[in-house]
C-alpha cells in the first residue's frame, strides 16, 4: 500500500535502498516511505534490500571505526543517513558476560538502557529517521505498550506527532509513560489485535505513517542493529545461541536479517541458532514451527503476565519462522510461573531489572539447558528487551516489608556474601 498522501510522490525518496522484497514470493517492490506489504495472496511483509557489496563493506568498517556511540555506528547499513536521526544515543547497549551459567558460557545483551528502556527504541529511531527524511509530521501505532512508549519518545526527540493505539489493559507504567512523552493516546476497548487493525484502518483513510509491525519494513532494519552490535561485542563473531522474547516475531527476524547481512559482507565466518521465547499464553510461533511441541502442548491460558509478548496473530509470523529455519533454531513456551521466577532471578542474580515479557528469554534457557538441547559450553546471547519498570506486578513489593524504629539498628539482619552467577 502506498501511502495516499498527495505530495509523496513529488517529494524526493532519500532512501538508501530503493527495493524491498517480499519475505514470501521473494517479488521486488519499489520501496517509499509508505510502501508496506506485498499484493500476493498472503498480503506478506516486506524486506528492504540492502547493497552489500565490498564498498558497502569498507564503509561500515570506517563508520564502526568512528566509534559512534549508537546504532548509528553501522550508518551504510541503515536506511536512511544519519543525519536524520535523533540525539537519544538508540542502541550500542552492553553485553554481559557472566561467564559459566548452567554450564555454559552466558551473555545478556541489555536493551533495558535505551532511552524508553525498551529494544523497541531501535525500530522507532529507523522509523522516525525516514519519516523525518521525508518530512512526515505524523507517524501512527498499534502496540502492547513498549512499542508505544518507544515511538511517543523518539516522535518527541524528532519532533513529530504521534498517535498511539494500546489495548485497554495497558500497563498503567507504560500508559503513564506514553502520555508523558505528549502523544495522542486512545485505549481501544479490545486486545492488542483490535489495535492494529484499527491503527491500519486510520492510516489507509487519514494518510499517517504506520509504524506498526510487520506493516512498516523499517521496524526490522532498526532491530536488526542489535545483532550488529552482539557480533563486534563478541569480536566479530557470532555466539552459539540467541535467545529472542517473541511476540510477533519481528525481534526475531530483525536479529536473523542482521546477522545475514554481516556474513555477505564476510565479517562472519558462524551463524548463530535462534530460539523464539513465547509466553504460554501466546505460543503460535511456537506451535506453527515445531509440530512436536504443537502436540504436547496444552491449551493456552487466559491471562498472562508477559503482556508484551502477546498476541493472537504474529504479525512476522513468515520471516520468524524462516529465520528459526535457517537458523536451526527452537521455538519453546514458557508459563507464567517459569516468567516470574526468572524475573526475580535476572534482578537479584544477574542485577538486571526486567519486565515478564522479557524475562521469558531466560525462562526459556534454564528449559532447553535442562532437556540437553543446549549443551554444556556453549555460548550463549540472551536478549533484555523491556526494563521492569514498565510492569511491576512480576516482583511486586510484598505487604510484609518490615517496618522499624529509627534506633532500631539490633533488629536488621546482615546477611553473607551474596553467590555471583559470574566468576568474578
Amino acid at each position: 500500500m502506498n501511502m495516499p498522501q498527495p505530495d509523496m510522490a513529488v517529494r524526493a525518496n532519500r532512501l538508501r535502498s530503493k527495493h524491498a522484497s517480499c519475505v514470501a514470493c521473494g517479488r521486488l517492490h519499489d520501496i517509499e516511505p509508505g510502501t508496506s506489504q506485498c499484493d500476493c495472496a498472503g498480503q506478506e511483509n516486506l524486506s528492504i534490500c540492502c547493497d552489500l557489496g565490498p564498498v558497502t563493506r569498507a564503509a561500515l568498517l570506517k563508520s564502526v571505526a568512528e566509534n559512534e556511540r549508537s546504532l548509528w555506528r553501522y550508518a551504510p547499513l541503515m536506511p536512511v543517513d544519519r543525519r536524520f536521526g535523533t540525539h537519544l544515543g538508540v542502541g550500542w547497549t552492553p553485553l554481559y558476560d557472566f561467564g559459566d551459567y548452567l554450564g555454559t558460557r552466558f551473555f545478556l545483551k541489555d536493551e533495558t538502557r535505551n532511552p524508553s528502556g525498551s529494544l523497541k527504541d531501535r525500530a522507532s529511531e529507523a522509523v522516525m529517521a525516514v519519516a523525518a527524511a521525508h518530512d512526515i509530521a505524523d507517524v501512527i501505532v498499534a502496540s502492547t505498550g513498549n512499542a508505544a512508549a518507544s515511538l511517543a519518545c523518539i516522535g518527541a526527540a524528532a519532533g513529530i506527532q504521534v498517535t498511539v493505539l494500546v489495548p485497554r489493559t495497558v500497563p498503567s507504567a507504560k500508559l503513564t509513560q506514553i502520555v508523558a512523552y505528549g502523544a495522542s493516546v486512545y485505549r481501544v476497548d479490545g486486545t492488542y489485535d483490535d489495535a492494529y487493525a484499527l491503527a491500519r484502518k486510520v492510516s489507509a483513510a487519514k494518510g499517517i505513517f504506520n509504524r506498526s509491525t510487520g506493516l512498516n519494513p523499517f521496524t526490522r532494519e532498526g532491530k536488526k542493529t542489535c545483532a550488529f552490535e552482539i557480533a563486534e561485542q563478541l569480536g566479530w563473531q557470532a555466539p552459539d545461541w540467541v535467545i529472542v522474547p517473541t511476540g510477533d516475531g519481528n525481534i526475531l527476524s530483525g536479529i536473523w536479517k542482521g546477522f545475514l547481512e554481516l556474513a555477505a559482507l564476510d565479517l562472519l565466518s558462524a551463524m548463530p541458532r535462534l530460539v523464539a521465547a513465547q509466553s504460554a499464553a501466546s505460543d503460535v510461533i511456537a506451535r506453527t514451527f515445531d509440530p512436536e511441541w504443537a502436540k504436547t502442548a496444552i491449551g493456552p491460558p487466559p491471562y498472562t503476565i508477559a503482556d508484551s509478548i502477546t498476541v493472537a496473530q504474529p504479525r512476522d509470523l513468515t520471516s520468524a519462522l524462516a529465520a528459526l529455519s535457517a537458523s536451526k533454531g527452537e521455538a519453546i513456551a514458557v508459563d507464567d510461573d517459569e516468567i516470574i521466577a526468572a524475573t526475580r532471578t535476572l534482578a537479584s542474580g544477574f542485577g538486571v531489572f526486567c519486565e515478564p515479557s522479557s524475562a521469558a528469554g531466560l525462562a526459556a534457557f534454564e528449559r532447553l539447558r535442562q532437556r540437553g538441547t543446549i549443551k554444556p559450553h556453549e555460548r550463549v546471547v540472551c536478549l533484555a528487551t523491556g526494563t521492569g519498570l514498565k510492569d511491576l506486578r512480576a516482583v511486586a513489593a510484598p505487604d510484609d516489608v518490615p517496618v522499624i524504629a529509627p534506633d532500631a539498628w539490633q533488629e536488621i539482619s546482615v546477611g553473607g556474601i551474596r553467590h555471583r552467577h559470574h566468576g568474578a
